[in-house]
């Protein structure tokens, strides 16, 4: 199923025996305009973006942008800290009970001489799960910023700014639970976006410094908690300045909008389209007996 998301037209969507890499590459050769995939990853569809990029080249054409779709990184990196505090909780509470049976053993006046050693491994064991899972929550915490198009502090995210990140963050992201998290992270299309937004925004062939003060001006619109006195009183000189140098700015602005609103960082819209084929898929895999006697009286009259 292809959709393109700002019209939410449904573009392509059929059954086929195996959904491989030479499939999707089929499809994707039937678009000859189309630049740029949003996609989650899937083996079959990532081998046909592949075959697809591959095709493109031999042909002297413009290869895709192809984007990791965030929403699966997002999803993955939420349920990984769910498993590791789990991990930990479950390793306190063997500790607590390995604890409890050495206070048992004093009450009844018996010798805890060679069960403290247990509790005691039990204990450091708790203690590493714990540090371990407060630190990769932290770290996810940042690592979530690379996906944002601006970034903590209000500037626009590029594409170096968060391979830093995802530099610092991921090391803390160890241990099963975030392996398929780790690795979406360090896959490069999983921020092709930020090369969109800067290519969108030089094809405005607006002035530096003008562009600079509207995207100030944006990324504090996109991030209302950032909003202050200070902040109030820096917009309000931003605005002077672009009022200065172009009275028309807020058309550049809305201009400036646009280009960052078509920058599509998930293929959320397919998964809803999706459903809903598979809704009406199951409603009506079986036809009752008196609607099949209806479309056959119906075919009789046609």
């Amino acid at each position: 199923m292809i959709v393109e998301p700002a019209s939410l037209c449904w573009m392509t969507g059929r059954m086929v025996e195996a959904r491989e890499g030479l499939t999707w590459a089929e499809e994707f050769a039937r678009f000859p305009a189309l630049s740029t995939v949003a996609r989650d990853d899937g083996t079959g569809l990532g081998k046909g973006v592949r075959l697809e990029q591959a095709r493109r080249r031999a042909a002297g054409l413009p290869e895709l942008d192809d984007t990791l779709d965030v929403f699966h990184t997002l999803r993955e990196g939420g349920r990984a800290p769910r498993k590791t505090w789990g991990a930990a909780t479950r390793a306190l509470e063997r500790a607590e009970v390995a604890q409890k049976g050495l206070g048992r053993l004093g009450l009844r006046g018996r010798s805890r001489q060679g069960h403290g050693a247990a509790a005691h491994r039990l204990w450091d064991q708790a203690e590493r799960a714990w540090d371990q899972a407060a630190t990769a929550e932290t770290a996810w915490r940042r690592a979530r910023s690379a996906f944002e198009l601006f970034a903590p502090e209000g500037r626009l995210n590029d594409r170096a700014r968060a391979g830093a990140v995802v530099a610092v963050t991921s090391p803390p992201l160890s241990g099963a639970a975030w392996a398929k998290t780790r690795r979406l992270l360090l896959r490069r299309e999983s921020f092709t976006f930020p090369d969109q937004v800067q290519r969108r925004l030089a094809g405005l062939g607006l002035d530096g410094d003008v562009l600079s003060a509207l995207l100030d001006l944006e990324g504090l619109r996109r991030q209302p908690w950032r909003q202050s006195a200070a902040t109030g009183i820096w917009a309000a000189v931003r605005t002077v300045q672009l009022t200065k140098a172009n009275p028309d700015w807020r058309e550049q602005a809305r201009r400036v909008r646009a280009a960052l609103l078509g920058v599509w960082r998930a293929s959320s819209l397919v998964e809803c389209l999706n459903s809903v084929v598979r809704m009406q898929q199951a409603r009506h895999r079986v036809i009752p007996e008196e609607l099949r006697e209806r479309l056959s009286a119906l075919k009789d009259v046609a």
